[in-house]
């Protein structure tokens, strides 16, 4: 009996299921949610699994250690970190830094950052990722507000901008993990007013701008 050409040829091997991207991008948003709620003790593994409505065996199978999720969560959400693009031009340097603090308050990124301390602390590998970023993120930041201030004409030629532009940065740090406090409107408005404004231009600031 002649086999028919067709049902001779092997037909190819399916190949194995897919890695579900959006899954992961749930994965990782659940974890930084629960970073910002409960900081890393808190960011259990099976927490994370529960709030990104995923089974356990797939975040342990995507992500062996939960030091590996975080610092994953970390990277994948750079492209949240606020810019210089993403604050307006005010017209002062006053006005676009209290500007950064209202881009700031539509996202999760200082409380994320809060939650992440002690994990800071023990973890190396979290560690070196928090200061690219964060730290050097922010300090960069900075520097863009106090070189369009410059060209603007606030701020004297021959500043250090890299000194400078760590101060504000350093501050809410201090605030944020010493003294456990949130930075609030009052205390970014009281820091820029009598610490920034000061340092860079040599006064204080004389026309509060309506941040509301």
């Amino acid at each position: 009996m002649q086999v028919d050409d067709d049902a001779a040829v092997q037909a190819p091997r399916r190949p194995g299921r897919r890695r579900d991207e959006s899954r992961d991008d749930a994965i990782l948003e659940a974890t930084r949610h629960l970073l910002a709620e409960r900081g890393y003790e808190g960011t259990t593994m099976d927490a994370v699994a529960e709030r990104a409505c995923a089974g356990k065996a797939t975040v342990y199978r995507r992500w062996p250690s939960k030091v590996q999720l975080i610092v994953d969560s970390l990277l994948c959400d750079a492209n949240q970190i606020t810019t210089i693009d993403d604050v307006p031009d005010t017209g002062s340097l006053r006005g676009d830094i209290l500007a950064v603090s209202a881009v700031r308050r539509r996202a999760d990124a200082d409380d994320v950052m809060a939650g992440l301390m002690r994990a800071v602390a023990a973890e190396p590998e979290v560690a070196a990722v928090f200061k690219e970023q964060f730290v050097r993120a922010r300090v960069a930041l900075m520097r863009g507000l106090l070189v369009r201030a410059q060209q603007r004409g606030e701020v004297p030629d021959g500043l250090d901008l890299d000194m400078v532009a760590a101060v504000a940065p350093a501050m809410i740090s201090y605030h944020k993990t010493v003294e456990g406090k949130h930075p609030d409107q009052e205390f970014v408005e009281r820091m820029v007013d009598s610490v920034i404004l000061p340092l860079v231009t040599g006064r204080r600031a004389t026309t509060p701008v309506d941040t509301h």
